[in-house]
This record gives structure tokens, sequence and C-alpha cells, in this order.
């Protein structure tokens, strides 16, 4: 995703200050390194802001460094405001919602897991044509009018679930399965394309019925892309798109997923509830 201002110089500002903290001790990038048990390749990518050390890396290093309180502090600071971007949706969408799915989809793109939880509506993965318009058009807070572009992106998104090497994990509560935009009739088509997309060997879909324990709160769905460089979770609210990039945040969504994956339905179970829920649904509508 593009790094909005505030985001982009904070992190280029922790990697000034680790390096003059370095310089400061008298320490090498081999030095500070080997007292770090890191590589040395490490502390070259996060004095030059290519990678984002975690608030505890960023503290290490500062000690290592014999920091006083004042920089310790900055430092931790800084470490946080570079691991956690969150940007107005009005600001997100400036490029338009068309742009948006793009900017998704280059991330799925390098992205070789992508675990997704979803109790509020079918994650866009997922999503038919009908369903992702509905979805779009009430996403449009900034009045952008691109829907029919942002539908036609998104649909492009769902190439990745066919390329190999790339595995997909959704977990998706009975609540999200039965909320629909305006019509309850686009449910039916959307209940096959689950079904459908099922089949995929490197997509796993199960479904966390109302009457399960789930284990977790379910305060938020996100989805956690699991890229070789820089894992990060994307969390959306009404307001806002966060976007969280430190390895003890992402570990701890990683459990979260994990306890859903335990406590939903087997695939084969999942199917049998999506198709008996599809019954449901199209003799209502």
């Amino acid at each position: 995703m593009s790094e909005s201002i505030h985001h982009q110089v904070a992190r280029s500002r922790l990697a000034e200050a680790l390096r003059v903290l370095r310089l400061d001790s008298g320490h090498s990038g081999e030095q500070l390194a080997a007292a770090l048990g890191w590589s040395q390749s490490k502390v070259s990518k996060i004095e030059r802001a290519r990678t984002r050390p975690s608030v505890r890396d960023a503290e290490s290093w500062a000690r290592v460094c014999e920091a006083d309180a004042a920089a310790l502090a900055r430092v931790s600071e800084l470490a946080e405001a570079a691991l956690v971007e969150a940007r107005h949706w009005r600001v997100v969408h400036r490029g338009g919602l068309a742009s948006v799915q793009r900017e998704i989809g280059a991330v799925e793109g390098r992205a070789a897991l992508v675990r997704s939880f979803q109790p509020a509506l079918v994650p866009g993965l997922l999503q038919t044509a009908e369903y992702a318009r509905q979805v779009l058009k009430l996403a449009d807070v900034s009045g952008r009018g691109d829907v029919p572009a942002a539908v036609a992106e998104r649909l492009k998104r769902q190439e990745a679930l066919y390329r190999e090497g790339s595995r997909f994990e959704f977990v998706i509560t009975e609540a999200a399965l039965r909320w629909h935009a305006e019509d309850l009739v686009a449910l039916v088509p959307q209940f096959d394309r689950l079904l459908s997309l099922g089949t995929l060997p490197n997509v796993r879909i199960q479904v966390l019925p109302l009457d399960a324990s789930s284990g977790q709160v379910q305060s938020h769905g996100f989805l956690l892309y699991e890229e070789s460089e820089e894992p990060r979770v994307i969390v959306e609210t009404y307001t806002r798109e966060i976007v969280l990039t430190d390895s003890d945040e992402v570990l701890s969504y990683r459990t979260i997923h994990q306890r859903f994956v335990e406590r939903a339905l087997s695939e084969t179970e999942s199917r049998d509830f999506l198709q008996a829920l599809r019954r449901r649904i199209d003799g209502r509508s």
C-alpha cells in the first residue's frame, strides 16, 4: 500500500536516529550486529530505511548504543509511528476506488500466504461482481463515483487465487455470510461463488457458525499478508485504513487467526453449511 507522508517521515527519522546512535557509540555495523545477534545486512537495511525494526528491536539497538532516557523514548516513539500507519479514507481514496484495488492487488501479488478473517461480509477476493458493486457503493464514502472501475479491478485481483505458489486461508463468520447490502437475492450466486472457489487446492474457506465458541473477541476483520520482506496486517475501520507491520503485532494476528481456524468448521463441513444456507436463502428470495 502507498504510505502516508507522516509514515514516510517517521521511517526516515527512525533510520537516521538509529544510525546516529550507532556512530556516536563508536560501533561499526558489524559490531552492532554481533552485539544484537543480528546479521550485518539487517543493520544496514534498517539504517537505509529499507526494513522497519520492531519497537523491541529499536529499543535494543538504542540500549546497546547506551542511549540516554530521552533518546530511548524518541526511538520508541518513532518506531511506533513507523510501524503503524493509519490513513483516513479520503486520503486512501484520493486516486479513486479503482486505484485502491490495484494497490491491494500489488500486495497480494507479493504475498505467499494471505490469511483473512471476516465477521462482517464476504472478503473481496471471494466476491461476485454484483456483491462487490453493492459493497463498493457503500465504501465510496469520499464520493469518487468510480464504482464500476473499482469492481473491475476487484475482480482482476481474484486472478491471484489461481496463481501457483500462493495460498489463501479464509475464515468467514455465519453473520458475514448472512449480511447483504441491498437485496437478499445477491447472496445465492455469492454462495455459488464460494462453493466454486473452495474447490481450488490453494484456497481454504472455513465458516465460523454463530453457535461456535470462537475463543477470541470478534472485534474486527483483518487481512494478514505473509510477504518475505515485510508481513503486514490490514484492518479497516469506518473512517480509516490501518496497516500494522510490527513483528509482535503480526504474530498476535497470526495467533488470533489460528484460533478462529481451529474453532471453525472443517472445509467439508463448511461446504455443507454453505449449501444448506444457500437453500434457505434461495427459498426466501
